[in-house]
């Protein structure tokens, strides 16, 4: 038989549990919407982001450096290419993003473009796959 005192226990954990859990999902929805973001932040989103099919992360590095090593599912559009803004336009603008380039500079300056396009949400992996490779690796 379980006791006042066990019910209690069991009680104050489930309401601490379901605080943090509000907290999350409050922090993951507010993020700001066009911000630079860590490997890290980038692996939660992804994975938080798996089956959603309004989520989508574009590579903006060429197809040379695309071809060889990517992010799984993600998508080559070339920052370099004279029909990348035509491309961006054609995008779904309420969607997500996930952006990298090498070493995030192009990405940072994609996101820029996309801000200035209204689009909803577009994140920047800081660092490029550069840093993701070396943050995986530790």
């Amino acid at each position: 038989m379980i006791t006042a005192k066990q019910v209690y226990k069991i009680f104050k954990i489930i309401i601490l549990c379901s605080g943090f859990l509000v907290t999350f999902l409050y922090a993951c929805t507010h993020l700001k919407p066009f911000i630079d973001i860590s490997p890290q932040q980038a692996n939660e989103i992804i994975r938080t982001n798996r089956n959603n099919p309004h989520f989508v992360i574009l590579d903006v590095r060429t197809a040379d450096e695309f071809n060889p090593e990517h992010l799984e599912g993600a998508i080559n559009l070339d920052f370099k290419s004279v029909n990348f803004t035509v491309r961006i336009d054609s995008l779904d603008k309420s969607a997500t993003y996930l952006l990298y380039c090498r070493s995030g500079g192009r990405s940072a300056k994609a996101m820029a473009l996309m801000k200035n396009k209204s689009f909803r949400r577009v994140f920047n992996l800081k660092g490029g796959i550069i840093r993701w490779k070396q943050e995986s690796r530790t």
